[in-house]
């Protein structure tokens, strides 16, 4: 169950100067600036006062029929600030563009330093509807805009401020480190030593999470030292003992870590921000429960916490307080009591749900109207897993149906949650979050002997973020730009007036009004994404089906084609297989703790040919250790298998089947392909025949002097042989084979053949392949589109290595290609001898060209390398390397020698009239 945290920051909005209405004649400009200023102090006014104050000074000035200027620009600036704190982003919006845009003119009665204010509200405001794109893209116009003007400078300090927190709260550490380093870089250049505090407790935070500590506590701890001597600004002297304390406790100092948050505490209770303070009392109750296992001490500091959250009226907070005693229960095996709490969480939120019975759980319209998703789905999630462990403990097979009902709420809540995540950061962070969820449904599935709903599980909790990133290409080539633009529009409505909802519970009039308003922009949104699918089916299905795969149709295909499909799930102790086949179906769970030692070194002995020669023995222990673990309890009959990991690619066909033979390799008995997920894989795209373009081979053959990369003699007359078979064929090699030409050439070609080396850290460094004179990055090729592609096969080496994200797999070059919508791709999972690497590819052309499927073709190939006389090339290292990833159907393509058929047969039959009508005249 996962305890739940709230994130740290303070932020002020960049406005200063609300208004009042203005006289019916017309003011001067400084009369104008000097009324928008006057109320600025004034707390007494609402927020919603000032909007009207403001209209009828908007109005008063557009009567005159004055142009717009910086006065009218400063009054449009605090509109759009008044509607913010309203809770209307979509005016807030609307406004504050109106005032940049004044300002942005070039006229000489603009004012270009004011557009720093408007800026950092727009990246505000985009925030806090979580489109960080565009948050990001204004807190870099604030920068750039407000460091022509020192007296601007206090804002671009916040906009590196927020701008490094927002990184940070999507899981980009490293991009928010170097934001933070951009403005430490500017407070020095600037003298301003006070702007370093925020931005170094803020580096420090995203340090921790890198493991950075050392260079993370020397940061907070020079920021708690300069905010100390100033004693001016509490609320981010607060801020950086709590992230001291976060520091601390991850370091293993609980001691330590409870003396800062309780410094924190103090501090905010001193300055009178209760709110703070209850999150205070959060982290210090999550260190006595987690660190030092002192539930009462826990508890003691929760139920402070629910004390002050209760008179702030904070009710995410007393959510969030609620279910950490939820939590605090279930450690100590009291479930019941624990599931209390997580139903009083999840009934305290401002959604209108009051029924307390577990039976009962939110309802989708309730889901939409969620501002803190990360939140709501966790709680639900922690009843889910309560219900489970309840089951285990009594039995009751009714716990067991309410968990998996409760669970399939969870999915939607993600479901929901990741489309407001826009970046590939902000997704990986709740994909390695949710992974536990997951583990938990599967759970629940096998207990209910449920493997239909297993799968459905299965599909869901992997490779997400490839699905997205698919979707959302081919979403974006299937509907009208004002059409997109519509949606949009309708989408930030609903969000606003939800928001707007929400904040208005406690007043039953107005809350009624919204609900209604509410309800009628969701309806107009859903109306129109309903009319989205009659018109645009394609952008509909790849943009807001939440479906997987159907399971029968899965089933038919797999009949169909003559194949099993076997996922995996790796859970922190167990692993789970499901299995789908012709012949039947099955869902086991798996102990196996040495399984990531094992595997790991399986593929460390396979991939060093001098290791694997000098431990051959230990290689067939492994391999065949593996196997017995992982695929004999399957059961599967030989022939073709679809295997979908959960992390990195093993390859199965080197297992060993009989531990006293050293050659019982799986390839003799089944033909091994590989998906990321079913889903992904029937996502594909393929290319019609009627391209004339079939084969692009790519080979540099020799890299600069001191580039550090061997030359791969022979490439090009690989590349030659292959060619020879195909109708309509490119080659690129040596100079040709440069960065331009291959990006140039590489989407308009049916197959592409790439001999190149390549090359990726499986932490810190993108995946790269190596042309003849520079480098191609997997995030420009995702960014392609391919849509005359099949097949890419990268014979390099190490391309289908790269950095492991859990529940998305490995981002390696090949998937980066998969990415980008090639349906298939052949790949190596390490280094392999050149030449072998030739005739391995050769023959796997060859048997292509005879009209087998892509996994038939490469089996066919590995065996052949197998039994060609040379006892080394028997070593899993010489063939076991290269992978089928995705589509395996055969090339839909004539090769050169049926077209010399055709033509001969045409020939002849020409030949033949010929001869007939000169014989009839005869």
């Amino acid at each position: 169950m996962r305890r739940l945290f709230l994130c740290l920051t303070v932020f002020v909005l960049a406005t200063f100067m609300p208004g009042e209405a203005a006289h019916a004649q017309c003011i001067s400009d400084a009369e104008l600036t000097e009324k928008v200023n006057e109320k600025h102090s004034d707390t007494d006014i609402s927020s919603v006062k000032k909007v009207q104050l403001l209209k009828t000074l908007q109005t008063g000035f557009l009567k005159c029929g004055r142009p717009r200027n910086s006065a009218y620009a400063q009054l449009a600036h605090r509109l759009g600030d008044s509607y913010s704190k309203t809770d209307d982003q979509e005016r807030a919006i609307f406004y504050t563009k109106e005032a940049a845009a004044v300002n942005s003119s070039g006229n000489a009665a603009a004012d270009p330093s004011f557009l720093a204010n408007s800026f950092f509200n727009l990246g505000i405001f985009y925030k806090r509807l979580n489109l960080l794109r565009e948050s990001h893209y204004y807190f870099d116009r604030c920068i750039a805009a407000g460091s022509k003007f020192p007296a601007k400078y206090f804002i671009v300090f916040m906009a590196f401020e927020q701008n490094a927190y927002a990184y940070y709260q999507t899981g980009d550490y490293q991009k928010s480190v170097e934001v933070a380093d951009e403005g430490l870089s500017f407070a020095r250049e600037a003298g301003d030593e006070n702007a370093r505090a925020p931005l170094l407790a803020q580096r420090a935070q995203a340090a921790v999470e890198l493991a950075r500590f050392q260079e993370g506590e020397a940061n907070v701890k020079e920021a708690i030292a300069l905010l100390e001597k100033t004693g001016s600004d509490a609320a981010h002297l607060a801020t950086s003992y709590s992230v001291y304390a976060d520091l601390l406790g991850k370091k293993g100092d609980a001691k330590a870590s409870l003396s800062y948050y309780r410094k924190a505490n103090e501090l905010n209770r001193a300055n009178g921000n209760l709110e703070q303070c209850a999150r205070d009392l959060l982290d210090l109750g999550s260190v006595y429960a987690d660190d030092l296992a002192q539930g009462k001490m826990a508890v003691y500091c929760y139920n402070e916490g629910v004390k002050l959250a209760r008179k702030t009226n904070d009710l995410y907070q007393l959510a969030a307080l609620y279910s950490n005693i939820g939590v605090v229960y279930g450690q100590e095996k009291k479930y019941s009591r624990a599931l209390s709490y997580y139903q009083k969480a999840l009934n305290i939120l401002p959604l209108s749900f009051t029924d307390s019975s577990l039976k009962a759980n939110l309802s989708v319209n309730m889901l939409n109207l969620v501002s803190n998703d990360y939140f709501v789905t966790t709680i639900i999630a922690n009843k889910g897993s309560a219900l489970l462990e309840r089951y285990k403990q009594s039995g009751d097979q009714e716990d067991l149906k309410l968990a998996l009902a409760t669970f399939e709420v969870a999915d939607h809540a993600v479901d929901v949650m990741r489309w407001k995540q826009y970046g590939e950061q902000s997704k990986l962070v709740w994909r390695q979050k949710t992974k536990e969820m997951y583990e938990r449904c599967i759970a629940v599935c096998f207990y209910l002997k449920d493997v239909e709903k297993a799968y459905y599980f299965f599909e869901k909790s992997r490779a997400v973020l490839l699905n997205d990133q698919l979707s959302g290409a081919a979403a974006e080539k299937h509907i009208a730009e004002k059409d997109r633009n519509r949606e949009k529009l309708l989408r930030v409505k609903s969000y606003v007036l939800s928001q707007k909802l929400m904040a208005s519970i406690q007043n039953a009039g107005q809350y009624a009004r919204l609900k209604t308003e509410w309800r009628d922009a969701q309806d107009k949104w859903e109306s129109f994404i309903g009319n989205l699918e009659q018109r645009y089916p394609a952008y509909y299905q790849y943009k807001y089906d939440r479906s997987v795969y159907p399971y029968k149709a899965i089933r038919k295909k797999l009949e169909a084609d003559k194949q099993s499909l076997v996922e995996y799930f790796t859970g922190d102790t167990v692993i789970y297989a499901l299995l789908l086949s012709p012949s039947g179906q099955k869902l086991l769970k798996v102990k196996y703790p040495d399984y990531s030692k094992d595997v790991s070194a399986l593929l460390a002995l396979s991939a060093d040919q001098s290791l694997l020669n000098q431990n051959y023995d230990r290689y067939c222990s492994l391999a065949h250790e593996v196997y017995n673990r992982l695929f004999r309890p399957l059961d599967i009959n030989p022939g073709r298998v679809v295997i979908s990991p959960d992390d990195h690619f093993i390859p199965f066909d080197a297992l060993l089947s009989d531990p006293g033979s050293k050659s019982s390799f799986l390839a003799k008995q089944y033909i091994f392909s590989y998906v990321h997920s079913m889903r992904v894989l029937m996502k594909k795209s393929n290319s019609s025949s009627s391209n004339t373009n079939t084969f692009l081979g790519v080979a540099p053959v020799n890299y600069k002097p001191g580039s550090g990369l061997s030359s791969l003699p022979g490439s090009d007359r690989s590349l030659m042989t292959i060619a020879a078979g195909f109708k309509a064929s490119k080659l690129l090699t040596g100079a040709e084979a440069s960065r331009s030409g291959f990006l140039n050439n590489l989407t308009k070609y049916q197959l592409l053949q790439i001999y190149a080396h390549a090359n990726a850290d499986s932490a810190n460094m993108e995946p790269r392949l190596y042309l003849a004179d520079s480098a191609v990055y997997l995030s420009e090729v995702q960014q392609l589109a391919f849509p005359n592609t099949d097949l890419v096969v990268l014979s390099a080496c190490n391309t289908g290595v790269g950095r492991y994200a859990s529940g998305e797999g490995v981002f390696s070059m090949s998937r980066a290609f998969m990415t980008a919508g090639v349906p298939a791709s052949l790949t190596n999972l390490w280094q392999v001898d050149d030449k072998v690497t030739y005739q391995l590819t050769e023959s796997f052309y060859k048997y292509l060209q005879q009209g087998m499927p892509k996994d038939e073709a490469l089996n066919k190939a590995k065996l052949e390398l197998l039994t060609d006389g040379d006892k080394l090339h028997q070593m899993p290292y010489f063939w076991a390397a290269a992978i089928l990833i995705g589509n395996t159907d055969a090339i839909d393509q004539p090769n050169t020698a049926n077209l010399y058929f055709w033509i001969l047969i045409s020939l002849l039959v020409f030949i033949s009239a010929l001869f007939f009508l000169v014989k009839r005249k005869k």
